[in-house]
């Protein structure tokens, strides 16, 4: 284990360890001990997890990590993927200057194709954001067909390190929006996410039905209206894809 030190107004460091089970998993054991604003960076995680305890793949290029935040002042804590997902698209944008799309729930979309995903879980005091981007990876699982990396993307290697001050630099300078939830990022996510406004099939109870996505509510449900309705969607288990919808993983 070795830090590195930070110059930011809210992180002043990084834990980084070389392998874990999850980055997630050593985060929320140093929050029970009461760490708050840590960031948790590893090399190899053996166990990395995505939503719904789902297999998250990452490797030695790969950038994963876990950010710790105090939860008593969120306002919003069933949103924080939502808006954590914000700051990080801002944090890629800054440093690449690349078009990066977001898909409900927790998906970092180029073109259609999976960049990365962030994973937030709510406790009582505390709250962690997971963080997974496919930075110099080429060669993805051959289960991983909608996988691409920012390597393939821009041509070149790119510094995992700076890439990960610049999201951090966004987290320390947006805190007050992410623990009020702000409007502006919520407003930020709908118009970067590529579902908002593509018609859909989804399950309800024993029914097949088809609506239109519009919007997300307070609580980070996907909102389809249909037949004049407006019903919510929790989980993408829910919802049926046809082939020429895009698909929705993890």
């Amino acid at each position: 284990m070795r830090k590195i030190s930070l110059n930011t107004h809210l992180f002043k460091e990084i834990i980084f360890l070389e392998n874990v089970s999850s980055t997630m998993d050593v985060a929320f054991k140093l929050a029970k001990l009461g760490r708050r604003n840590t960031i948790i960076l590893a090399d190899n995680q053996w166990a990395g997890r995505g939503k719904d305890y789902r297999v998250w793949f990452s490797d030695d290029k790969s950038l994963s990590f876990s950010i710790i935040i105090d939860g008593k002042d969120l306002k919003k804590k069933s949103l924080i993927t939502i808006l954590a997902s914000v700051l990080v698209r801002r944090g890629i944008i800054s440093y690449l200057a690349i078009p990066i799309n977001l898909k409900w729930p927790n998906d970092i979309i180029f073109k259609g194709k999976k960049l990365g995903g962030i994973l937030g879980e709510n406790f009582d005091e505390f709250l962690i954001v997971g963080v997974g981007i496919n930075v110099n990876t080429t060669k993805f699982p051959p289960y991983l067909t909608d996988a691409i990396s920012l390597k393939e993307i821009v041509g070149k290697d790119i510094d995992k390190t700076k890439l990960l001050i610049n999201i951090i630099n966004e987290f320390s300078i947006n805190y007050r929006l992410l623990l009020e939830g702000d409007e502006l990022l919520i407003k930020e996510w709908k118009n970067a996410c590529i579902m908002i406004g593509e018609r859909v099939r989804f399950k309800s109870y024993n029914n097949i039905l088809e609506g239109i996505i519009i919007d997300i509510s307070d609580d980070g449900a996907l909102v389809i209206v249909t037949d004049g309705q407006r019903r919510k969607i929790y989980s993408t288990d829910e919802l049926i894809l046809e082939e020429n919808l895009r698909s929705i993983w993890r």
